[in-house]
């Protein structure tokens, strides 16, 4: 797995009346949640591929199937990270881990997030790159305006790596 990249099932407590699951517990994963967004997505939309450089996602899928991809912008080997999540299912991606996800049916995708969004931590890169070489399930996904005027792979790592780079730098 990618280093601070955390995949967690989560486990169901249920009864006559349905199933409870914990997905957040501040003393097992300390995170300031900042903002809750819920997105529901059409069958073949496609949302990504995405990062931040302050911004952590906490992301749970409560209802569907989503394909999740995830590349590390941190550093030059780029490892890459490509899983299914469904029920029960929850994902940490830290600040400069790229990720984007499909879906085939339809999929509700629950986030908390680090910081409000305001715009300003929002950045991507084509979801077919081909240096991300990410095997998407659907041949022709819906994509926002957004995401298909995304540029390249490369662009956004030598971004990444420039802020790491900054960042040490201030803290030394």
């Amino acid at each position: 797995m990618i280093p601070g990249v955390e995949r967690r099932s989560l486990v169901p407590h249920t009864d006559v009346r349905g199933t409870l699951r914990e997905l957040w517990r501040r003393s097992t994963q300390p995170l300031e949640v900042r903002q809750v967004l819920v997105t529901t997505s059409n069958a073949g939309a496609l949302r990504g591929m995405h990062y931040h450089l302050r911004q952590s996602d906490l992301c749970f899928v409560p209802a569907g199937v989503i394909f999740m991809a995830l590349v590390d912008l941190r550093s030059d080997q780029r490892a890459k990270e490509e899983l299914w999540l469904g029920d029960g299912d929850s994902i940490l991606i830290p600040p400069g881990v790229g990720h984007g996800y499909v879906t085939e049916e339809g999929a509700t995708v629950c986030y908390l997030l680090t910081e409000e969004v305001d715009g300003s931590d929002e950045f991507g890169f084509r979801y077919d790159d081909p240096d991300a070489a990410i095997r998407w399930p659907v041949a022709k996904p819906t994509l926002s305006q957004r995401d298909r005027e995304a540029g390249s792979l490369a662009d956004a790592a030598a971004m990444v790596r420039d802020r790491v780079r900054v960042t040490d730098r201030s803290r030394a």
